[in-house]
């Protein structure tokens, strides 16, 4: 192996090195967003369920009153 043929070799693990580093670094951030988001979608259909027990509440009140 020459001199130079080492340092391409070196360089070239660099490389990989540095884009194994990028790769897990956005992984890591898409696996948080998709926590984040599954949090979201936990929390909207909380809010729904909510607002439908409300909205329940609301049309039989209006119902026992109208008679």
């Amino acid at each position: 192996m020459t001199l130079v043929s080492s340092r391409r070799g070196e360089w070239e693990d660099g490389k990989m090195s540095a884009q194994s580093t990028k790769l897990e670094a956005a992984e890591n951030d898409l696996k948080e967003l998709l926590a984040d988001v599954t949090r979201a979608m936990e929390k909207a259909q909380e809010a729904v369920a909510r607002v439908a027990s409300k909205a329940e509440v609301a049309a039989a009140t209006t119902e026992s009153t109208s008679r």
